[in-house]
């Protein structure tokens, strides 16, 4: 009988769930790196305000392996409208322009950046909670 092979290592990327949260985690970091550009130019004339397009939950888990939707007994339900892909910048509608052409709200991107890095904590948290039942598992099956 051949001995089993140990394996101290595991790529957590690999199961659908880490994959997901790890693209998520990704998706955010991206987010708040496009919007301190935004505030970093706030005084540039002519710059345009950018932020990422949203974060496309089934796209991800299609890429994570698994389809995560919502059950749809009707083509009447809303489900999954309004999705767009993810990592693309666009141009954000103004709520002003100045003189000078730019279009920087310094508060509404100090808002979009609190909210991201609630969303980024959030995330975390996640990832931590699934880790410590998957080594609870493991340890158990020991």
């Amino acid at each position: 009988m051949p001995a089993r092979r140990r394996t101290t290592d595991m790529d957590l990327t690999r199961l659908p769930l880490f994959s997901f949260i790890t693209q998520r985690m990704t998706w955010l970091g991206e987010r708040q790196k496009v919007l301190a550009e935004n505030i970093a130019n706030a005084d540039t004339p002519g710059y345009q305000a950018k932020d990422l397009k949203r974060f496309d939950v089934d796209a991800a888990a299609h890429a994570a392996g698994r389809r995560l939707g919502l059950a749809v007994t009707s083509s009447a339900h809303a489900a999954g409208a309004g999705a767009t892909t993810s990592y693309g910048t666009i141009k954000v509608k103004p709520l002003e322009t100045t003189l000078s052409g730019n279009t920087v709200s310094v508060d509404r991107e100090l808002m979009k950046s609190a909210d991201t890095a609630m969303d980024y904590q959030l995330v975390t948290n996640l990832y931590r909670k699934q880790l410590s039942m998957l080594r609870s598992v493991l340890a158990r099956g020991s």
